[in-house]
């Protein structure tokens, strides 16, 4: 049924999108050595007409094709997970942007009281031609764009379907890509790296050279917001351990280790806003150091050997008292 859902959310977005005016074609930049070098790969090895971009650090990839991306098959049934704990809250909105040099998050959260969502026992899954389209573009980014020379930061990959006007889109830091082809990193912790969206506009529909993208050069703290949020719908929602009690430090957490994954300290603080209770705290990178499932071990031990961190909200600011 989330399927179903989401593929009539598809079609109601390329219905009421279908009407705005096309944007103008700006003239295709030079390409690059790094450019021809992965086009070239593409068309000879496997017959891809895929057309790159580079702007600052930033290589985008956009893969037309007419063959259907998605498809509905039948779910196995699986037996219930002992393992797995019951949601206790429902994650109504969050969102979140990088503005003022600070993390900016509101989100609606309430108690979860009743469930009457049940698998029909139809799934959406991608589709063999999509399955060999996308292996074989990972493929060329894993023989062209490794190199540690690369001048590349992080790559986006638009696979449209131009007949229905369906997008899949993939955005990763490359060095995150780099850490798993060589096992830095497991395939669920890429996953949830990466940055994954689907879209549908009549806009799509006969785009063989993309003019429906918006290039741009994408900004680690831009990337992160994105990722931190779809963490916390991961953990909300996904999960085998959702939050059961504080879901206020449950988020707290996720957003520190992000940028702990990423060693980011290029920012003044961490700001929450709790729309339902009005309640709002601000965290500074020092204070991010006693939350998350990897925060560091000095910490760690300070709370272990009984020292009580007490996190004090006055004035719109939080301040850490122990003793």
């Amino acid at each position: 049924m989330y399927f179903l859902l989401r593929l009539l959310l598809i079609a109601f977005i390329g219905i009421n999108s279908g009407c705005s005016p096309k944007k103008a074609l700006l003239p295709r930049p030079p390409l690059t050595d790094i450019q021809k070098a992965f086009e070239t790969k593409c068309r000879k090895d496997y017959n891809l007409n895929i057309i790159t971009r580079l702007v600052g650090r930033t290589f985008w990839i956009y893969a037309p094709t007419d063959k259907p991306l998605f498809d509905f098959a039948a779910e196995t049934p699986a037996p219930p997970d002992p393992l797995k704990k019951p949601a206790k809250y429902d994650l109504l909105y969050i969102d979140g942007q990088f503005k003022n040099n600070a993390f900016n998050f509101e989100y609606d959260i309430i108690p979860k009281i009743k469930s009457n969502m049940q698998s029909e026992g139809i799934r959406n899954e991608e589709t063999d031609s999509f399955n060999k389209l996308f292996n074989n573009i990972f493929t060329a980014v894993t023989e062209v764009l490794l190199d540690p020379k690369t001048p590349v930061s992080f790559v986006v990959i638009s696979i449209t379907d131009i007949k229905k006007g369906i997008e899949a889109r993939f955005t990763f830091y490359l060095d995150d890509y780099r850490k798993f082809s060589v096992e830095g990193i497991p395939l669920d912790e890429f996953s949830k790296r990466e940055l994954q969206e689907e879209k549908g506009s009549t806009q799509y529909i006969g785009g063989e050279i993309g003019q429906h993208l918006e290039y741009n050069d994408i900004s680690m703290p831009v990337f992160l917001t994105k990722q931190m949020l779809n963490r916390i719908r991961f953990k909300f929602t996904q999960s085998d351990f959702p939050p059961q009690e504080n879901y206020e430090e449950a988020i707290i957490g996720i957003i520190a280790d992000t940028t702990r994954y990423y060693n980011f300290k290029d920012f003044k603080e961490v700001r929450t806003s709790d729309i339902r209770t009005k309640k709002k705290m601000i965290f500074t990178p020092a204070q991010l150091d006693f939350f998350g499932d990897d925060k560091p071990k000095s910490t760690t031990d300070q709370t272990s050997n009984g020292k009580l961190i007490h996190i004090i909200f006055e004035n719109g600011k939080s301040t850490i008292k122990d003793q």
